[in-house]
């Protein structure tokens, strides 16, 4: 299965399941446990469904791209 991200956290995590088995655990899951990604995510380990890895973070959004600067100022003042 393809790798992908988690928009707004960054974890990288491999889906272990059909999306339409994910989805269908997801609606199933009591109200509560659904307020936050990170009870998502973890209910959605816990059942086998997604496999994290840890360390492998990226916290940047594809949208905010055009608005980076690159940090080369530093790197230019160090020489």
């Amino acid at each position: 299965m393809r790798e992908k991200h988690i928009r707004f956290g960054g974890v990288r995590f491999e889906n272990l399941a059909p999306p339409e088995e994910i989805n269908r655990f997801v609606r199933e899951l009591p109200e509560s446990d659904r307020e936050s990604m990170f009870q998502v995510v973890q209910k959605l380990r816990e059942a086998g469904l997604i496999v994290t890895y840890d360390g492998d973070n990226s916290t940047v959004d594809t949208e905010m791209m055009p608005y980076l600067v690159p940090n080369t100022k530093d790197k230019e003042e160090e020489r």
